[in-house]
């Protein structure tokens, strides 16, 4: 009887660090979309990304072949054109100021 105990209490941690592991690959990994007005972008990059200031929170965007994003110059692009305006920004990633990692966006469209 206690083994069946044990097994069953061994099943229920592990199901629950795959829970939590699940959880924050999905807080990672799922895009959401900010309303912000862009403040500053420029068609240089900063140690191999482009950088996008808003009101929000800085901003990166990179390529990410894992999302199958290829697109990041032509996104930046449209940060430029759209500088000082109301945008909405698909974004996904955490913003984690000690090791200076910042959400990369994925979409940019303007609030009319």
């Amino acid at each position: 009887m206690g083994e069946f105990f044990k097994s069953r209490k061994l099943k229920a941690i592990l199901i629950g660090i795959a829970a939590c592991i699940l959880i924050i690959l999905y807080s990672y990994f799922v895009a959401d979309t900010v309303q912000t007005k862009i403040t500053d972008a420029q068609m240089t990059k900063v140690d191999g990304r482009y950088m996008i200031a808003t009101e929000y929170r800085p901003l990166v965007n990179y390529d990410a072949w894992y999302r199958f994003k290829f697109d990041s110059g032509t996104i930046q692009n449209e940060a430029v054109r759209l500088k000082g305006k109301t945008v909405k920004i698909k974004k996904y990633g955490w913003r984690v100021p000690l090791f200076s990692e910042y959400e990369n966006v994925v979409k940019i469209e303007e609030v009319k």
